[in-house]
């Protein structure tokens, strides 16, 4: 199954799921970074605690669309934290969503039910 075949495979994305995938887009990123990220990016509409942080970790890595990135060193990381990194599948994933969500907001302003529409 290529990575195209498996961005289509039927898979639940849930907010939390959503938006720890964009947390790890644009690089590598501990819970507790994502979970302030996620906050600060929904101004505090989608909270996750880090029970339910570290059950979609699992379940993500689970399924291969995150994984370990390596430890890191230096004055802005903490070398007691957990990595994860997006794998091209989570990438191919996010890609596939984004796309689906973004032609559901094409509708929704066709019909005027947003700002923007025509």
């Amino acid at each position: 199954m290529t990575s195209r075949d498996r961005a289509r495979a039927p898979f639940r994305m849930t907010p939390v799921v959503f938006h720890v995938l964009l947390s790890v887009a644009d690089g590598d990123a501990h819970a507790y970074g994502i979970m302030k990220e996620v906050e600060v990016r929904t101004g505090g509409s989608v909270s996750v605690g880090p029970g339910s942080m570290h059950f979609t970790l699992n379940k993500l890595l689970d399924a291969d669309m995150i994984a370990d990135a390596p430890r890191r060193s230096g004055a802005d990381h903490d070398s007691r934290r957990k990595y994860y990194r997006i794998t091209p599948y989570g990438r191919d994933v996010l890609a596939a969503e984004l796309r689906s969500l973004a032609q559901i907001v094409e509708v929704a302003r066709e019909k005027k039910l947003i700002p923007g529409g025509s």
